[in-house]
């Protein structure tokens, strides 16, 4: 067991590595980011400000200096000071990431408790009336855009009934995250239900089934004790990627309600091209889906020891 998880440990270490490497060459074979910065400026000091600005950043220095500073950096969490704000970016990542974390944690768990057992119950009743319709609307939220499924939900919620705010965070009360956790979940409900029926349709007919109903357990047992428990993997692996994707997916539902996050920040950094900022996040939106990953793997070693390294 400890050898199965510190093998994913290793390959997380690697992947992150990868990911750093990829982030700080691209970043910089795209362009100058002090030239795009004070492209177009016509003071005559924005030259120069041009170039303190690179040196502070270390952007002056040999590109492999650059590259080894760079890893020292991100291993010790150092992202240096936003360009616009002229804060440390640690501590603006900070102050912005619980609200997305409450957020997506909110909208996931949500989503699932709802989509795990929709998504049995059509597959028990597959081909019924029931099927079909929980189908047919699990297929309207998947194509719904999230970003006009929130405008609705202001729309009818908070403009019409007045039964909910629409924007901000207000005293941080529950009444603040119902509609943006609503305009996640939706689709996810939507998506889920529909891929847990499928995973349910492929060991509903397995003989081990067969025999726990043989042996006189009762249908719901046989159901969620035994079916869903062997059909979790590849749900399991879809639940990952979707949390790790509402971490970083949660800039236009942000945007929506007014709420701050990681992902108003990135937009308000990529809007000033505040450089630090926007590398800063975007490994923080890698290591979200790196470490879903991770969790997931780790899960299956507990759910099916078939993956177990001995």
């Amino acid at each position: 067991m400890s050898k199965q998880i510190l093998f994913r440990f290793v390959q997380l270490i690697i992947t992150m590595w990868a990911v750093v490497t990829v982030v700080f060459f691209l970043l910089r074979v795209t362009g100058d980011p002090i030239d795009m910065l004070y492209a177009g400026d016509p003071r005559p000091e924005a030259a120069r400000e041009a170039e303190t600005l690179r040196r502070n950043l270390g952007l002056d220095r040999p590109l492999p200096v650059q590259y080894v500073n760079y890893l020292v950096d991100v291993v010790t969490l150092d992202f240096g000071n936003s360009i616009a704000l002229k804060r440390p970016v640690t501590q603006l990542i900070g102050e912005e990431l619980p609200y997305t974390l409450r957020l997506t944690f909110s909208a996931f768990l949500f989503a699932y408790l709802l989509a795990l057992p929709i998504g049995v119950l059509i597959a028990v009743y597959k081909n019924t009336p029931l099927d079909y319709a929980v189908q047919a609307i699990s297929m309207a939220g998947v194509s719904i855009p999230s970003f006009w499924l929130g405008i609705m939900l202001i729309l009818l919620f908070a403009v019409q009934l007045e039964w909910l705010p629409a924007l901000g965070v207000g005293d941080g009360g529950i009444r603040y995250l119902i509609l943006p956790v609503l305009t996640i979940a939706i689709p996810r409900i939507a998506f889920m239900s529909r891929f847990v029926r499928g995973a349910m349709l492929d060991v509903l007919n397995e003989d081990y089934l067969r025999t726990a109903r043989s042996k006189g357990l009762q249908e719901a047992r046989v159901i969620f004790r035994h079916g869903l428990k062997n059909a979790l993997i590849p749900i399991l692996t879809i639940a990952g990627l979707q949390l790790g994707y509402l971490v970083s997916g949660s800039v236009i539902i942000e945007r929506v309600f007014g709420l701050p996050g990681i992902g108003d920040l990135l937009v308000d950094s990529i809007s000033s091209r505040d450089f630090p900022v926007t590398q800063a996040m975007v490994l923080i939106i890698a290591f979200s889906m790196v470490m879903m990953n991770l969790l997931v793997d780790i899960l299956y070693v507990f759910i099916d020891p078939r993956v177990r390294i001995d």
